[in-house]
């Protein structure tokens, strides 16, 4: 009976380890703005950040911040207020790449699409296909030692999943040699 009592306790402990708190999914289609410290350190919900003054912005919740995509989509990472900052995307713990390397000037201000149009600040879009995506963001470069950035996951529309558009082109080859063995059958001489 101990030992079943121990096993049982080594078990829940184990589940309890190894279970991580579910996030709350981040909508598609909206800009967050995360927290981060100095250089190695990971992206947070946001605690000291203000908001934007120009385009509709949300604080991130805690991370991971978790999206579904219906098809084809993209992340869209851009640096905001100070510049000298660059970061490191991950899906699910899985490096998706690093944002451009920072310029150096003036601030781009608290608005995350001036903030991306700015060749000076460092940014990045990463093509992420259809299903469920688990986003950690790491800071790279920190030169102040912490900041606030942004990130929007959008689904693309209008493009066509690959299965559809290998189907499509399939089809295409299919009515082209049907079109081509008809038109052979014709101008063939009957068989005797």
């Amino acid at each position: 009976m101990k030992r079943l009592t121990l096993l049982a306790g080594a078990v829940l402990c184990l589940m309890l380890v190894t279970t991580r708190a579910q996030a709350d999914p981040v909508s598609l289609g909206v800009w967050y703005e995360f927290y981060f410290g100095g250089a190695g350190s990971f992206g947070a919900a946001c605690g000291p950040c203000w908001p934007s003054s120009g385009t509709p912005t949300t604080f991130a919740p805690d991370p991971p911040w978790t999206f579904t995509l219906g098809g084809p989509g993209q992340l869209v990472l851009t640096d905001a207020f100070l510049i000298g900052d660059q970061f490191r995307a991950y899906d699910f713990g899985v490096s998706l790449g690093l944002t451009s390397a920072p310029g150096s000037g003036p601030s781009c201000g608290d608005d995350p699409v001036p903030c991306l149009a700015d060749p000076n600040i460092s940014s990045a879009t990463f093509m992420l296909g259809p299903g469920n995506h688990s986003l950690t963001i790491e800071a790279v470069l920190s030169p102040y030692g912490s900041g606030a950035a942004y990130f929007r996951a959008d689904e693309l529309q209008g493009v066509a999943p690959e299965p559809a558009s290998w189907a499509l082109v399939a089809g295409v080859l299919g009515l082209l040699a049907g079109s081509r063995l008809r038109r052979f059958r014709r101008a063939a001489p009957p068989v005797a």
